[in-house]
Parts: C-alpha cells; structure tokens; sequence
C-alpha cells in the first residue's frame, strides 16, 4: 500500500520556500494598500446613496481668471450635443438652475447644433452669483427652417454658466447669448 492511501497516516505541512512565498507576499501587500487606499482594480463600486438626494451647488471658490477647468467645459459640450441631436428634455434635466429659461425652452428654432471651442481669455471676472465659473463658448447652430431668432446657420458666442457640485462634479448652470 502506498504512503497516499493509507489511512490515518498524517503528513507533514509543506511550507513554502521563501522564493517562491515573495511573489504571493507581495500580493497580499498590494490587495491589502489598494483595499486601504480604496482602489480597484475594475470590481464593483460603492453606489451612491439615493436618499440622500442630488448633490449641491458649491459655487465656491469662483474661478474668475484663466482657463475654465476642462471638467466644466466637458460638461458644456455634452449639453451642446444633447440639445443637437434633438435630446432636449435631457439637456435641460442636467441643468441645475432652478430659473433657467432654457427649462421653459422649446428648442424647436434649432435643428441641431454642437460645441465648437472656448474663446480663449473669456472666463469672468463677475459670474452670476450661484455660478463657479462663466466662460463663452462657440456654438454651430443650424436653425429650424422658418422664422428663426438664429439667422443663418454658423458659429455663435454663447455665455456658459458652470458650477461645481458638492461631490466634486460639474453641471450646467444656465446657458445664454449675452454676459
């Protein structure tokens, strides 16, 4: 009878060589900073909590020189696309304006439209009160056919109203043709 199949025999633990623990030490280290830190490594995400409602402005600090962060203008651009191919109810639930006008906004005097760029050196000095920053986009606008208070299809200089949220993201504020 071999030493495998007789019963009652107990062998011996093997402990493993110090090279061959290193690499899976090494692991265990990793797992453990990446838990402590918490990183992932593509798992499953902690959801945000829906009780406790959508986060809140955080106007400050105001940016009232140089460049608008690229988080604020990404968020521009995204309503610009939404309102261009025709998703203007989305459009407009991203807005965190409680008074917009572009809330009460049709949008049926635009066929589509999407960002062009931020005009370099525009970002106010005086934003709108609830604002974290303002800066002046173009825009291409291809207005609906008929009566349109767009004119002929082009670039137009828009005033956007950005503000940083209390979870640290951007949303729009509000959006307009004049400073």
């Amino acid at each position: 009878m071999s030493e495998h199949s007789r019963r009652g025999h107990v062998r011996p633990a093997r402990v493993p060589s110090a090279a061959r623990s290193v690499p899976f030490l090494t692991a265990l280290i990793c797992a453990a900073l990446l838990a402590a830190c918490g990183g992932s490594s593509g798992g499953a995400t902690d959801a945000p909590d829906a009780s406790a409602g959508p986060p809140t402005p955080v106007p400050s600090p105001r940016i009232t020189a140089g460049k608008p962060p690229a988080a604020a203008v990404d968020v521009v651009r995204e309503f610009w696309t939404l309102v261009g191919t025709g998703r203007l109810e989305e459009a407009q639930r991203s807005l965190v304006a409680p008074g917009s006008p572009i809330r009460q906004w049709n949008g049926e005097d635009i066929a589509s439209a999407r960002f062009v760029r931020v005009v370099p050196g525009s970002v106010s000095r005086g934003a709108v009160d609830e604002a974290t920053v303002e800066f002046a986009a173009i825009v291409w606008i291809e207005p609906s056919p008929g009566v349109s208070p767009w004119g002929e299809p082009g670039e137009h200089q828009l005033f956007e109203h950005v503000v940083r949220m209390s979870d640290g993201t951007w949303r729009m504020w509000d959006s307009g043709t004049g400073p």
